[in-house]
């Protein structure tokens, strides 16, 4: 895998355990288990024809 960027979110707690749960289930960390959520979804709208094109990393934070 490329480098990686970091991504802060807010998320509720109940959320976070009910996703950890799954992403442990799925034998994966949670960073890991919503990493492949994001790529699917992307990968899903690029074969739709929806996905717009990345912007140019200029090395910020998101």
């Amino acid at each position: 895998m490329p480098k990686t960027k970091l991504l802060n979110i807010r998320i509720d707690p109940e959320l976070k355990k009910k996703a950890k749960k799954l992403a442990e289930a799925d034998g994966r960390s949670l960073s890991n288990w919503v990493t492949k959520l994001i790529s699917s979804k992307v990968k899903e709208a690029e074969r739709a024809g929806a996905a717009p094109q990345a912007p140019e990393d200029n090395g910020d934070k998101i």
